[in-house]
């Protein structure tokens, strides 16, 4: 046990190769083996089949035999029966009340009253064993004297019988490889049985006339009486003795065990009830396929083999190939980043390859921009220390000139710095997203600004709900709207100019709505806008505030949220900017 452990330990715990092969190894020595069986099993049912059917053909030849000779036996008592002269069933009649001299002496007698030769059942019955090649004896019995006439073809016997009719079949008619019929002879007058005409047939006759279907017949067959008597046997081993297997005869099974596992065939022939069996033994078929199994098994073997030294030779290129991979890992863990792969074959090893060759150039090339970078960054650092006190320098700056207007009571100057000092901190904070309130804050501030400028020419309105306050918006995505109105849309001229902003929840998205009453913007450029907005490309003469801030709403929240430039061709210009009412699952990328 300990070697094994120490065989694993040596050759697969961390050989992943030789687990392939291994692994390949069994799914292709399974995979063949298990087609090479079905092929094999199948052949075998192929030939099973067939041996059945061909089995099956003999058995209905020979239940087609039987029954022709129990027709032959019928139309042999009928004929008797039949004779127009009356004479051939008189002489029965007389032969079978009378002993054999009797008979003889009636006979004598009648062709003496008469001068005419009577027909006699002995002729009668030697004319049929000439008729019927089968016959092999014909036998009389009679009841009341209790003797049995035997006709051949060679010989005549007459015996008297110390017993029943069965006792005579036994003892002088049947015999191995033959079957009797019986049939009663009546008489008509009285309504009795007077004897028994006897015909036994010789089975060796219906052998040879399917000698021809029976040269490629496997196994062998029988003929069983109900009884388990064996009147024919192909293979001459149950003469003599009760059929051993009649028990399994019924079964449904067309596999039975006798002397060895078999498959069966059964026919009952409907005159007799005899039964007539093929067996075919299921190693007699195997043995028919041995050519088959061999070649299966050397065809295999080769392909198991092949497949074997295949994968072996493409695992040691594979293994030879992954060995340089962790020779230039190795190298590159130690700080050497010169290190590069041959490539060869375009595969996963080659990409693997290809990968870390332009890993280790674009580390090298990183290494160095951080390194200059870093100077850089240093340099920056500086730069931007030195630089921190300017927005305060500004502040304070401001401040100073306000408190100098106010003092000198210039209260609109005042506040339009306090506006722009108020402006220009918020423009600097460093957040992205902000609240809505702080953006509406910024946006009237910025308009309170201008509304200071031009004192009766420009108005402004701002709606919006309390509860929508909080909702997250970007950092100055509405100013550069209010400044394109301010820049391109406002009347100089006129006294009623107005912009409004409004804001609202629309189908679960914060809606932000700003409607000018200025110059509008012209049918071309409007169409151009909205196609720009809707991703086409760049063209010179479009609005560049409003393509910035609806870049910028899609960059952070998201394809289904930006701007959206209204159709209608009037007066004034309404611009439609669509928000998520919160950020949703870490959408928000600024």
């Amino acid at each position: 046990m300990k070697k094994l452990v120490d065989f694993y330990k040596i050759h697969f715990r961390k050989k992943l190769f030789n687990k392939i092969v291994f692994i390949y190894s069994i799914i292709t020595v399974m995979s063949l083996a298990s087609l090479s069986g079905f092929v094999y099993m199948y052949q075998l049912n192929v030939q099973a089949t067939k041996e059945l059917e061909f089995n099956n053909r003999i058995l209905s030849n020979i239940s087609k035999y039987l029954d022709m000779r129990y027709a032959t036996s019928q139309q042999i008592v009928q004929q008797i029966y039949r004779d127009e002269s009356g004479t051939l069933l008189e002489d029965v009649y007389s032969f079978l009340r009378s002993d054999f001299a009797e008979y003889l002496d009636d006979r004598l007698e009648k062709y003496g009253e008469t001068g005419v030769r009577r027909r006699d059942i002995m002729s009668y019955l030697r004319l049929q064993l000439n008729n019927y090649p089968d016959i092999r004896m014909v036998a009389l019995y009679s009841e009341n004297k209790k003797f049995i006439l035997l006709l051949t073809r060679d010989t005549q016997n007459y015996y008297y019988v110390n017993g029943d009719l069965q006792s005579a079949l036994k003892q002088y008619v049947i015999s191995d490889k033959s079957f009797t019929t019986v049939s009663n002879i009546n008489s008509l007058t009285q309504q009795e049985s007077i004897g028994n005409l006897i015909i036994d047939y010789d089975l060796s006759g219906m052998y040879g006339e399917y000698v021809t279907d029976w040269g490629g017949l496997k196994g062998y067959v029988a003929v069983v009486t109900p009884g388990g008597e064996v009147l024919f046997d192909s293979s001459s081993r149950y003469y003599g003795q009760k059929y051993p297997y009649l028990s399994r005869l019924s079964s449904s099974s067309d596999v039975q065990n006798f002397e060895e596992p078999s498959y069966t065939n059964v026919q009952v022939s409907n005159r007799f009830g005899y039964y007539v069996i093929g067996v075919i033994p299921k190693a007699e078929i195997a043995k028919s396929l041995r050519g088959l199994r061999n070649t299966l098994f050397l065809v295999t073997g080769i392909c198991i083999v092949g497949a074997m030294v295949l994968a072996r030779f493409t695992i040691v290129n594979f293994s030879r190939r992954t060995r340089s991979i962790m020779k230039a890992l190795e190298k590159a863990r130690n700080g050497d980043l010169s290190v590069r792969i041959p490539v060869e074959k375009e595969d996963e090893l080659y990409e693997i390859s290809d990968r870390f060759n332009q890993m280790c150039a674009d580390l090298t090339k990183y290494i160095d921009r951080v390194y200059v970078s870093e100077i850089k960054q240093k340099q920056a650092e500086l730069v931007a220390f030195q630089a921190q006190i300017k927005p305060h320098f500004l502040y304070n700056t401001l401040e100073a000139i306000r408190m100098r207007a106010l003092s000198k009571k210039a209260d609109d100057v005042g506040e339009m710095i306090y506006i722009l000092s108020t402006l220009f901190r918020y423009s600097v904070k460093s957040d992205t997203v902000v609240t809505l309130a702080d953006e509406l804050e910024y946006c009237s501030l910025y308009l309170d600004l201008f509304r200071i400028r031009y004192v009766n020419n420009f108005a402004y309105e701002i709606d919006a709900e309390p509860e929508l306050m909080n909702m997250p918006v970007l950092k100055l995505s509405i100013q550069p709207l209010i400044e394109n109105y301010i820049v391109h849309g406002l009347v100089m001229s006129r006294s009623d100019n107005r912009i409004s902003i409004q804001a609202e929840l629309r189908e679960g998205d914060l809606v932000i709505t700003l409607q000018d009453n200025g110059r509008g913007i012209p049918p071309e450029k409007r169409e151009e806008i909205r196609r720009r907005l809707q991703g086409a490309p760049a063209e010179p003469s479009a609005s560049i505030g409003l393509i910035n801030t609806h870049e910028r709403i899609k960059i952070c929240f998201g394809d289904r949220y930006g701007l959206e430039l209204s159709e209608e061709n009037r007066q004034g210009t309404v611009i439609t900017m669509k928000l998520p009412s919160k950020v949703q699952g870490g959408r928000l990328y600024a």
